[in-house]
């Protein structure tokens, strides 16, 4: 494989999707264990939970693709303008 090649470029959009995909399920699992309690009672600090697990939830989704697109910004763009 050589630097500038097409596997190349997949590889390094692998790596990056990879990094956000990790993350947003760390961020979606922790924010389920954070809504469960609301399922087996309804009272308010469960539904506090519930409300904070919304929050993680969409907050790694949003900081996920954040890093995704930082990440881009930062590698391929430079990466297209070097070797194309």
């Amino acid at each position: 494989m050589e630097l500038g090649s097409a596997e190349h470029k997949h590889k390094l959009i692998n790596g990056i999707l990879k990094v956000a995909l990790k993350t947003a399920s760390l961020g979606l699992i922790l924010g389920v264990l954070l809504m469960i309690p609301s399922l087996l009672r309804d009272n308010t600090f469960a539904n506090g939970l519930a409300y904070a697990g919304s929050a993680v939830v969409i907050g790694s989704l949003i900081w996920a693709g954040w890093i995704a697109f930082r990440k881009y910004q930062r590698i391929i763009k430079p990466f297209d303008e070097t070797f194309n």
